[in-house]
């Protein structure tokens, strides 16, 4: 008696070679890798002035605090904003936005637009690494007045760039640090720029 053959099973060996082929160079490919971890990057923008307000800046930023207050005379310190960025090795963040954190600003048509940027990052051995680190701001600064024909003032406002850039800076893990100051303009406050480096668990 002759048994009638499949043609499946013509097809079973051959498949099984395939995913096994396909499964071992998915395993061996260097293409395929970990996930690099990312970290939490934070820029604490501090303003010190002699405005006869008295505020304190959060409880996490008390070393800052006392940093502050150790070296310069200012009466006043607060923290006018935090921005936040997550990047991975050899990444950047960058920020771009139209800002009032400098407190000059004269009305809603004159506002302070604001830029910052970390590029070339890298964790180091105790700490992090940026090769690249930029802020900068262009704040209205108004310049004088004129009269229209009903003898209203409007003021004349003109915007000049303030800002600071570093080639090469390193900072602690997990630890508030000043980076940089800046001179507002038309005033004797001070920009004070504190970053913070964290992993996402802490």
């Amino acid at each position: 008696m002759n048994l009638i053959k499949s043609p499946f099973r013509f097809f079973v060996f051959p498949i099984f070679i395939i995913t096994f082929a396909l499964s071992v160079s998915a395993q061996s490919d260097p293409v395929v890798q970990m996930l690099e971890p990312s970290y939490d990057v934070a820029l604490h923008v501090v303003i010190g002035s002699n405005d006869g307000s008295r505020t304190e800046l959060p409880a996490n930023l008390s070393t800052i605090s006392k940093h502050l207050k150790g070296n310069f005379s200012f009466s006043n310190y607060r923290l006018a904003n935090t921005f936040l960025g997550r990047i991975s090795n050899s990444g950047t963040v960058e920020y771009k936005s139209v800002s009032n954190i400098l407190g000059q600003e004269t009305d809603a048509d004159s506002p302070t637009f604001l830029e910052w940027s970390m590029g070339n990052f890298r964790a180091v051995q105790n700490g992090f690494q940026a090769r690249a680190f930029r802020f900068g701001a262009r704040v209205p600064v108004r310049t004088g007045s004129v009269k229209d024909a009903a003898g209203l003032a409007t003021p004349v406002i003109n915007y000049e760039s303030v800002g600071v850039s570093m080639n090469l800076i390193g900072l602690p893990a997990n630890t508030p640090t000043l980076i940089g100051t800046i001179s507002l303009p038309k005033t004797a406050g001070t920009i004070f720029l504190v970053a913070t480096v964290r992993t996402p668990e802490m």
